[in-house]
């Protein structure tokens, strides 16, 4: 068989799975996800033809790749090991041993059609947080999103690993906030999947978990109807719990990343501390807060937060060296316009909202936690895709709320 149609072959096969997925899950998105697709294609051949984003992505993976085609179809399962490793032997190492470099094609646009299946979890998070689907202003907004749309036609792991810890993160929301969906086996399995393929793509996203269990707990505990004296001793054994879960977590990050072992607090210290000059002096143009480090245990009250907000919210303007940061800060510019909308309008309804509560906290976590260790705009701007698909969707909805609220009280006062 011709490679080039085997190629072809498989890209018809993939649009038609995403197709008829969309027309039997997704009927009122379909039309947004079709030409969401057809946009990510075009991309990828105009990508091809010119390099419009470089060649990066492919010289970051093809080692993968060509390491997993030299194993062969037996040795596959001692190749299983975290991060990019087990993402090629996911799909992209089988594609690229079928077909060679043909499958290259084939893998940008598999991770293009995960990129719109991005609505799926996306909607199923809107559902348990505001009880109510995505509208389509917002689909197209998450849809064509300019970095998404980048970074879901590259060879990368992004596309999975954000599309599986949304899932997992929407499914253990539902978990704790409803006693329904916490019995749903369905809702079990795609839980356990979400946690378990997402982590094991990108092992540090574990974070965005661990403030969901642990929050929800502390909450559980304040509604208790328990004497005073016993509420107080189980927050003391929950907070103890979970430092014990993310001392364990960052032991088996560590084990399974071939990483330093240690759990010690000031080894971990200085191990973060080296991953941010590591990705200081690969960072290139778009480094941010060159050589500003903690001095002492005290400097970290403001080194995490200083850092969250760069994280989330980077490229700053003043930072700007290219076209691509230029578009990649007026995005992040356009996320803090929404984000302090949103606080300003309804933070009574958010303190309000267990479900809100639970998410904003665990954003603000994930960023003091990645945060921490990223000193460049463009690693961060890849690293919080989680946090920014979230966000783009739990302020629009907020806001949409606001709207409605505030159109009903117009009309009822001129009644």
């Amino acid at each position: 068989m011709n490679i080039d149609f085997l190629s072809l072959s498989l890209s018809l096969i993939i649009t038609l799975i995403l197709f008829i997925w969309a027309r039997i899950f997704y009927k009122n998105y379909f039309t947004a996800i079709v030409i969401g697709f057809t946009v990510r294609i075009c991309l990828i051949i105009i990508n091809e033809q010119t390099f419009l984003f470089g060649t990066g992505d492919i010289s970051d993976y093809l080692p993968y790749l060509n390491a997993f085609n030299q194993i062969g179809f037996t040795g596959f399962i001692e190749d299983i090991k975290p991060h990019a490793p087990f993402y090629t032997v996911l799909y992209p190492g089988w594609i690229f041993n079928a077909i060679g470099e043909q499958g290259l094609w084939v893998i940008r646009v598999a991770n293009a059609a995960l990129g719109v299946a991005i609505i799926a979890p996306l909607s199923w998070l809107n559902k348990i947080v505001f009880k109510k689907k995505l509208t389509q202003s917002q689909v197209l907004l998450i849809m064509f999103w300019p970095s998404w749309l980048r970074y879901t036609i590259e060879l990368g792991r992004t596309s999975p690993t954000v599309l599986m810890i949304i899932l997992g993160m929407a499914g253990l929301l539902g978990i704790v906030s409803s006693v329904k969906l916490r019995f749903d086996p369905k809702v079990q399995i795609f839980t356990i999947l979400g946690i378990v393929f997402g982590c094991f793509l990108r092992t540090h996203y574990i974070v965005y978990f661990i403030p969901i269990v642990s929050f929800t707990l502390l909450s559980e505990i304040k509604k208790s109807k328990i004497p005073l004296y016993l509420r107080n001793f189980l927050y003391l054994i929950s907070i103890f719990m979970t430092v014990v879960i993310v001392i364990a977590m960052l032991n088996v990050y560590q084990r399974i990343g071939a990483y330093s072992t240690s759990t010690n607090l000031m080894d971990l210290q200085d191990e973060v501390l080296r991953l941010a000059e590591s990705a200081e002096n690969e960072g290139g143009r778009s480094n941010y807060l060159e050589g500003i480090y903690p001095s002492n245990p005290v400097d970290w009250v403001w080194y995490l937060p200083l850092q969250a907000i760069y994280f989330t919210f980077s490229p700053m303007l003043w930072d700007v060296r290219s076209g691509f940061a230029l578009g990649s800060s007026i995005q992040a510019l356009f996320l803090l316009i929404l984000c302090f909308r949103t606080w300003k309008k309804m933070k009574k309804n958010i303190i309000k909202s267990q479900e809100l509560k639970i998410i904003f906290i665990t954003l603000i976590f994930t960023s003091l936690a990645l945060g921490a260790g990223v000193k460049n705009a463009g690693s961060a701007e890849r690293w919080r895709f989680p946090s920014t698909l979230i966000l783009i969707t739990t302020t629009t909805s907020v806001l949409e709320y606001a709207r409605k609220e505030k159109k009903n009280l117009v009309s009822s006062s001129k009644a």
